[in-house]
């Protein structure tokens, strides 16, 4: 059982370390591509000024 354990975290944590780089921008910029909101062109549609995905990620780079 505490080997399976070992294992379950080893998994978890290569899970998190690759994927990390693709859910955390580190580039403003990167907030505008393809956003889940549907905007085409962020910053020029009012429609984007309503998506909460834009205003957490650039928001995200405020804090820093």
């Amino acid at each position: 059982m505490m080997m399976q354990n070992f294992i379950l975290c080893l998994q978890e944590a290569a899970l998190t370390f690759t994927l990390k780089k693709y859910l955390y921008p580190t580039d403003p910029s990167e907030c505008f591509i393809n956003p889940p909101c549907g905007c085409l062109n962020p910053g020029q549609e009012f429609q984007c000024e309503d998506c909460p995905y834009l205003e957490a990620c650039l928001s995200s780079f405020k804090l820093k």
